[in-house]
């Protein structure tokens, strides 16, 4: 069967193809109520699909998003997308998702792809040092996501790492834990980890040595070889910081497979709080970020042409379970 066109639903409603225009463009013209009810009942009739390309070309508005996912495996990432998703479903947007598979080159490419399709704003989370990627502000909107440091012309969106391990750590403090190693993955973009600076400042408040740092990559293989590490070294912690949920339920495994009881010989903390913290053994105490806040702050930053690009930082939940010695 053949795709109906426009002239199909002009000639079927009785008016002309410019008014078919105008109804499903919204203009630029008026059209009347009655009309524009039969342009609309002809379009169903016919499974009429205007082309949303050439329709972006006349109007310069694509209604369609872009989004990076830089690993397709974690919760956390997923969770911020599909929240973002259904935001934009909801106002009449289309989101096309990439994937960048956590290569700075790859990268690159897609972010040029979906700027040539024409989308109106791209959400990333950039494995790149994001100042290092051709951007074009003005044909494209760019939201970034977990970095949390001014870019100029850029709206980004993160938690308050720094606070957020201060929180984390004073935590374990108070569970009288003082030699504590932390689990962090890898800079890949070319800047400091703020969680390390938030881990640096809570050991200088309390006028002691920063425990040690075991970098990994941000996955659960990477917090199980870490923790294994951790466990063969002379000096063994009695608490860890994970900088992620992935992390940690990695270093589960290990501490389970070594026969290492948590929290009792060993507590920790996790970021993230994803939902599949509250399903590991024991449940994960977990620093929580609000996907739904950053889905909002995001759609908001991408649609709303009056305010200027900024800097969102989020304070995290300490949301307290079982692994750090609470609620046993």
């Amino acid at each position: 069967m053949a795709k109906a066109t426009r002239n199909d639903v002009a000639r079927l409603a009785g008016v002309s193809t410019a008014v078919v225009s105008y109804v499903f463009n919204n203009g630029p013209r008026h059209v009347s109520e009655g009309t524009t009810q039969k342009v609309l009942v002809a379009a169903k009739k016919l499974h009429y699909k205007p082309n949303s390309i050439a329709r972006a070309l006349r109007t310069g508005n694509s209604n369609t998003f872009g989004a990076i996912i830089n690993d397709l495996t974690n919760p956390f990432n997923a969770g911020v997308y599909e929240e973002l998703e259904m935001l934009a479903a909801e106002h009449g947007y289309s989101t096309l998702f990439a994937t960048s598979h956590a290569s700075p080159k790859r990268e690159q490419a897609v972010i040029e792809q979906l700027v040539n399709r024409n989308v109106e704003a791209l959400f990333i989370s950039p494995c790149e040092n994001i100042e290092l990627i051709p951007l074009n502000p003005e044909t494209c909107k760019f939201i970034v996501f977990d970095i949390d440091r001014k870019i100029n012309n850029i709206t980004t969106i993160s938690a308050d790492y720094k606070q957020a391990v201060q929180i984390g750590m004073n935590h374990l403090f108070n569970h009288g834990h003082t030699n504590i190693a932390m689990i962090i993955g890898k800079s890949k973009n070319g800047i400091t980890d703020s969680r390390i600076d938030g881990w640096n400042l809570a050991y200088a408040q309390r006028g002691i040595p920063a425990g040690h740092i075991e970098y990994s990559e941000f996955t659960r293989v990477g917090g199980y070889e870490a923790m294994l590490r951790i466990l063969d070294s002379p000096n063994r912690p009695t608490a860890i910081f994970a900088g992620s949920d992935l992390i940690a339920m990695g270093a589960l495994r290990a501490l389970h497979e070594r026969g290492i009881n948590v929290p009792d010989d060993m507590a920790i903390i996790s970021f993230d709080g994803t939902v599949d913290s509250q399903y590991t053994y024991p449940e994960l105490t977990t620093l929580e970020q609000n996907p739904q806040e950053i889905a909002r702050l995001a759609f908001e930053a991408a649609t709303n042409d009056d305010g200027e690009p900024t800097l969102h930082l989020l304070k995290a939940k300490l949301v307290i379970r079982q692994s750090c010695g609470c609620n046993r």
